[in-house]
């Protein structure tokens, strides 16, 4: 009797662990957005500096022939703009309506053109699309800013990295990992103990 309802409880836990795991699998769902370029390949590109566009560059184009993006926020787009641009901020370029402008850009084969205050600021959001596989990409290096209470845009050196941070990058997974190993302190030598012989007692000398 006591095996049987033993048998049971097994038979009832592996049935509500079973079920534990078909729930878990349909309800399971996969993530929106995957990296699709590594982050080696992303600070390789940055390095690189060719989706650097100047200033003199930007004006020779066609900017209905892109999609221009405005990283800044809500407030700072609504004081002045670039014409044809889109203001999608940094914090928003993954929520469904900033997904769907850019995949329809894509799909029309209209490479992306990203700005901010500064090409440092919308720097983040270049990286992330280019993590997310747009690679048609490029930042626009101008600094944009209000003087008298009008929008304008100036020209913005971008400085090229001292260091080559994708090649840092690759030679430390290559390395393998050193052991480290407890130093062990010496042990002191033994001092040599030398005896002296002990001296034997002289009788005392006397008698007639």
């Amino acid at each position: 009797m006591k095996e049987l309802e033993k048998t049971r409880r097994i038979s009832i836990s592996a049935v509500l662990f079973l079920l534990v795991i078909i729930i878990s699998l349909l309800t399971f769902k996969r993530p929106e957005f995957n990296f699709v370029n590594s982050s080696e390949k992303t600070l390789t590109f940055i390095a690189n500096q060719s989706h650097i566009l100047s200033l003199t560059d930007f004006q020779k184009i066609d900017a209905a022939d892109y999609l221009l993006i405005d990283v800044r926020s809500h407030f700072d787009y609504s004081k002045g703009h670039l014409d044809n641009s889109v203001n999608i901020p940094k914090s928003q370029l993954l929520d469904p309506e900033s997904t769907r402008v850019i995949k329809e850009a894509v799909s029309n084969n209209k490479p992306i053109v990203v700005y901010g205050e500064t090409p440092e600021t919308a720097n983040a959001a270049c990286m992330l699309l280019y993590q997310l596989g747009y690679e048609q990409l490029k930042l626009l290096s101008i600094h944009s800013f209000y003087d008298n209470k009008q929008f304008h845009i100036s020209s913005f050196a971008v400085e090229k990295p001292l260091f080559d941070f994708a090649q840092t990058m690759k030679n430390a997974s290559i390395q393998p990992i050193k052991k480290i190993t407890a130093k062990t302190k010496p042990k002191p030598a033994k001092k040599k103990v030398i005896t002296k012989p002990k001296k034997k007692k002289k009788m005392p000398e006397g008698g007639c």
